[in-house]
This record gives structure tokens, sequence and C-alpha cells, in this order.
């Protein structure tokens, strides 16, 4: 992990209307369903979520937007791809916080 302190100031854009995509990965294939949800905070998407996952799910969160092509692209904020595998240092962090996450689904717990 990296922090350096920042000037609040550099940023020429805000949006408070964001849309989060929510995977659900179930069962040993890993089958996806996905769901894109608005006019909700970062919070309920994540309670929501874990609510609404069956206890052989995997819950991954993205946030939803377009590049300067104006192409969807995906930001990770909770797990990533469940089927993808992590290479990576960040993505083995990230797929390990998903499996907690799962874990405490299964446990009956919210994260």
């Amino acid at each position: 992990m990296n922090i350096t302190e920042a000037d609040e100031r550099d940023s020429t854009w805000e949006q408070h209307d964001s849309v989060f995509r929510v995977y659900f990965a179930q069962g040993i294939d890993r089958s996806i369903t996905t769901f894109d949800v608005s006019d909700a905070t970062f919070s309920e998407v994540q309670k929501w979520a874990i609510e609404t996952a069956l206890d052989d799910m995997i819950v991954a969160i993205a946030l939803v937007s377009l590049d300067s092509r104006g192409l969807k692209g995906l930001t990770w904020l909770l797990g990533m791809d469940p089927n993808d595998h992590p290479a990576a240092d960040i993505e083995i962090r990230m797929h390990a916080e998903m499996i907690a996450v799962a874990s405490t689904v299964k446990a009956g717990g919210v994260a």
C-alpha cells in the first residue's frame, strides 16, 4: 500500500450518481449473474449484495464508468472478476477480500 498526502483542490469534477455492477458467482463453475445498481451509496449496494447472496455465492462489486472514448469499464471496489485468476499482488489481495466476504455470507453475517 502506498500513501501520499494529496491536495483536495486538484480534482476538476465529482460524480454523485454512480452506477455499481454487482457480480454474484455461484457454484464450482462460478456461473455469473450481474446487476447494475444506481441511486445508491456503495454501503447500500454492499449491504444489498451480501443480503442477497446465497450461501454458495461469491460477491464482487465494481464502479461502472466510461473512459475518454465513451467505452464502458469497471473499477473494482470489492473483489475482482470471480472467474479471473489473480496474478499481481494487488489482485491476490482483492481476491482474498472477496473470499472473506463470501465466508461472512456463509456464516450469516454482514461484512
